[in-house]
């Protein structure tokens, strides 16, 4: 197939998905068998999408957790295909762009599970669990050595290819574009460490898991590295905070905040 047949082949496919499609976002088998998926432009973006990060920040304080404002609809279809872009072309590991028109974004499939969920699978398996953790600081520190940086850098963001490899989803809002690079590096390490810390904990890897945290970071340019340690400092207060009557947004900050 020619690049003008394929171009021509996703085009119409897009057309025939959006036929059917009946959410935002939405994955789909091609008549080849491939699967893609669908976004489409909605509405400004609903509340739900940041409460993860609005909760931590109003909690912690911190505030390289602050959600970075999006308007939804076409402009963030304009920015995820625009971030997408850039970060294939540093060489990271993202979807492919497979068609695209003003609202609505086909890209590729790019593995069948999440990094948590990888996690989650090996929980009774210190060895594997502990690589898997090793794996998603590998992926985010070769990101930032590329002069690039991620969006919600959470673990269900990050897509276990193979034991060597993960890819990277989920670019509606772009960062830079309300703070300055080392800022948008060390919110990276700080998602990462809000979706990981607390399930390292309940699987009886935390200090094997922060003991890798801390030399990962330790290799980290300066101003990284002290973003992320003066950031986690305003929460060590929290790290005693363990019962789970304090919900699981306080706990997993308290996971956390052991960092400091």
């Amino acid at each position: 197939m020619t690049v003008s047949d394929s171009t021509a082949f996703y085009q119409h496919a897009l057309q025939q998905c959006l036929l059917v499609q009946t959410s935002l976002m939405q994955n789909h088998t091609l008549e080849n068998g491939e699967k893609v998926w669908v976004r489409q432009a909605g509405t400004r973006n609903s509340a739900w999408r940041y409460h993860l990060l609005k909760i931590a920040q109003q909690i912690s304080g911190i505030h390289m957790l602050q959600p970075v404002p999006n308007l939804g609809g076409i402009p963030s279809l304009q920015t995820e295909a625009a971030r997408l872009q850039a970060l294939s072309t540093a060489g990271v590991q993202v979807p492919v762009i497979l068609a695209q028109q003003p609202n609505a974004l086909m890209i590729s499939h790019i593995g069948e599970h999440n990094l948590e969920n990888e996690w989650k699978q090996h929980k009774h398996q210190p060895e594997i669990l502990l690589q898997r953790w090793q794996l998603g600081l590998n992926a985010i520190a070769d990101v930032h050595k590329r002069k690039q940086y991620l969006s919600e850098t959470f673990a269900r963001n990050m897509i276990y290819v193979n034991q060597h490899s993960i890819g990277f989803i989920d670019f509606e809002d772009d960062p830079l574009s309300v703070m300055p690079l080392p800022h948008c590096h060390a919110r990276d390490w700080l998602c990462y460490l809000h979706s990981g810390a607390r399930l390292m904990q309940e699987y009886s890897v935390a200090n094997q898991a922060k003991a890798l945290w801390e030399s990962m970071l330790h290799h980290q340019p300066h101003e990284v590295h002290t973003i992320v340690i003066n950031s986690l400092r305003k929460i060590r207060w929290m790290r005693y905070f363990t019962a789970r009557i304090y919900g699981k947004d306080t706990l997993k900050l308290a996971a956390m905040a052991r960092y400091a």
